[in-house]
Formats: structure tokens, sequence, C-alpha cells
């Protein structure tokens, strides 16, 4: 019985000891950090989720590669023996980490911010070009190269504001940044073309006055052609009573000085024989005396200036006609009506009804500062 009792107590102090170091041999084994790599991973899974990629490329880049660091010497400590493993690396490159990657959500968000701000900016300044552009030179015969640029530049903003839309900001910016280029370029070549052309302004207006004060004088019907605002005007006694969409020449900016260069010509001229039935392939016209005496003096001079070819000739046949309202400037150098709008003009006037056609009645900053 007494031995019974012996080795009860025996196996009891046995396992007790044992118990004692099972416990003292947990405590040894290092905690894995896998709290600290999970703070890591979130932060980058945050980062990441904001476009940390895009907006803060390099320090994204730096977190990942010290979380990729933190997992490489966590899977090396794991092969070591377990009381010999030691996991302060990776709780510190894990630390940094999740570090750089809160502050790359915090350089995307600005970054963002700022990239939103330049490009609506941007977005803005190019469709108020793009309005001026289509408002003021939607019929100027600008050149064929400024053409393509604007077309262009109109498509880049069109697909800047998709992007802009979408949340691509990156993408917005690349493209409103190829059509400021174009479009900038483009609208310095349209204002020094229509600033050039609105140079013969105050001559204009000095022929349209005359005009309008031989008309009140004389108490007679006089015609005014404005080129820029593609209208035919008929006044009467000094009085606006009529007026007419025209169309022009293909080339209707600046004064004709050829035949054959598709300009309208300016100056002041009269009615010199009216046309109908088969005398005119354009329904009804009225021819003018263009060259007057100042064109054909205009012209000589550019002959022996050396301007124009002594070939040249300084063609003729301008009239009002009809067959207009096809919706563009498509003349050889007439004015173009729709075929009732020349019924009615035709009967207002009659041979030797004066005809002044000028660049614009309206002067260039009254046109420019009323484009919105």
């Amino acid at each position: 019985m007494k031995r019974w009792r012996r080795g009860i107590i025996w196996f009891a102090v046995i396992i007790t000891v044992l118990a004692f170091l099972i416990v003292g041999f947990i405590k040894l084994i290092p905690e894995p950090p896998a709290k600290e790599i999970e703070m890591a991973r979130q932060a980058l899974l945050t980062a990441r989720e904001s476009k940390a990629e895009v907006y803060a490329k390099d320090i994204f880049k730096e977190a990942n590669r010290y979380y990729d660091s933190a997992m490489d010497t966590w899977q090396a400590e794991n092969k070591r023996f377990i009381l010999f493993r030691d996991y302060s690396s990776v709780v510190r490159l894990s630390g940094i980490s999740a570090e750089k990657s809160e502050a790359a959500s915090k350089d995307t968000k600005s970054h963002a911010n700022d990239l939103e701000q330049r490009t609506k900016k941007l977005l803005g300044s190019l469709n108020n070009i793009l309005k001026e552009l289509n408002n003021t030179y939607a019929r100027f015969p600008l050149p064929k190269k400024t053409r393509s640029a604007i077309s262009k530049g109109k498509l880049l903003v069109s697909e800047g504001q998709v992007a802009f839309r979408n949340g691509s900001l990156i993408e917005a910016e690349k493209k409103v940044a190829q059509a400021e280029t174009l479009l900038k370029n483009a609208h310095n070549e349209a204002r020094n073309l229509i600033y050039e052309y609105f140079e013969n302004h105050r001559q204009w207006k000095v022929w349209m006055d005359q005009t309008i004060a031989e008309s009140k004088k004389k108490n007679s019907t006089v015609i005014i052609v404005d080129k820029f605002a593609s209208k035919c005007f008929v006044y009467k006694k000094g009085k606006k009573t009529a007026e007419f969409d025209a169309e022009l020449g293909k080339n209707w900016v600046g004064d004709k000085s050829q035949r054959g260069d598709y300009a309208t010509p300016e100056g002041r001229y009269r009615v010199t024989q009216k046309k109908e039935g088969r005398s005119t392939k354009y329904y009804k016209a009225l021819l003018i005396d263009y060259p007057n005496a100042d064109d054909k003096k205009r012209f000589k001079s550019a002959i022996d200036s050396g301007k124009l070819p002594r070939n040249t000739h300084i063609g003729g046949l301008i009239e009002i006609h009809g067959h207009g309202g096809k919706g563009a400037d498509w003349t050889e150098g007439c004015v173009a009506l729709t075929d009732s709008d020349m019924d009615k003009l035709y009967r207002l006037v009659s041979v030797g009804t004066p005809v002044t056609i000028i660049g614009s009645i309206a002067n260039l900053d009254s046109i420019l500062n009323n484009q919105f």
C-alpha cells in the first residue's frame, strides 16, 4: 500500500514538472508578427484603392518594397528552429511599409485634388477658346492647317472631358495638354488673321456712312453687304428696310485682287444690269460695276509693284444673285441670296442702285467681346 502511494506522489511530481517545462517552453516561443503584417497589408490596400500607384508612384513603390521584404524575412525566420526565431526585423519592415502607404495615400489625395482643379481650369479655358473659334471663325477662311489643328484640339478636349468625368485625371490631363498646344496656336493664328482683316474697318465705316447718307439725301434705295455678318441690307431714305442672309466667295476675306481668287470685292459699286430668265443661270441677278476705277487703280499698282504677275486678270462679272441658301460660302466672288429673298431684293432695286460691300459693320472689339 505504501509503495502504491509513493508511486502516485512521484507521478504527480513528474506531471507537475513537465507542465512547468511545457509552459516555459511555450513562453520562449516568439509571437508571430501577424498583427503588424496585417496592418501593413491594409495600409497598402487603402493606398492602392486611392490610386497611389498613379498619383504617388515612387512612395507607393517603396511601401510595396518594404512589405515584400517583411514577408520574405518572416518566411526566412519561420524556417529556423522555433526558439531561435527573431521577428523584430519583420515588425520594423512592416511598420515602415505601413508608414509609406499612409504617406502615399495623403500624397495621392493632395495630388489628385491639385490635378483635378488644374485640369478643370484648363478645360474651362479651352472651351472658351473653342467657343470663340466656333462663333467668330466658323465661316472665316482659315488655312487648312489651322482648321485641322482646331478639329484635332476639339476632339482631344472632348476626350479629356470624358476622362475627367470618369475620374481618369491623368488621362484627362494628357488629353487637354495636347489640346492646349493645338488650340492656342490655332487661336493665335486666327487672331492674327482677323486683326489683319479688320485693319480696313475705318474705311468700311466711311463707305457705309457715305452710302446711307446718299440714301437719305436722295430718298433712294441702297444695298450694303456686310461680309463678316453674311448679311445683305437694304436702306431706303437712310433707314434699314430689309435684311437678307448672304453667301459669299469661297475665300471672301480680304478685297478681291484678281480673277479666280474667289474673294468677294469690297468697295462702292452700282447695279449695272438686272438679269432674269435666260440671261442668268442663278435665277435672278444684279450685275455690279466691279472692277470700278479704284479696283483698277489697285490692280495696276499691284502689277507694277510685282505683287501680281503681269499676266494676271482683274476679273469681273460680280453679281448679287439667287441660288443661295446652301449654308456655305460657295461662289466665285459673288453674293448669293435664296431665290425667295432675291425676288424681294429684285423688286426693291433698279439699275444704278448703289451697292456697297464692306468687311464688317461691327468693329472687332465688339465682335470679340460678345463671344459668351
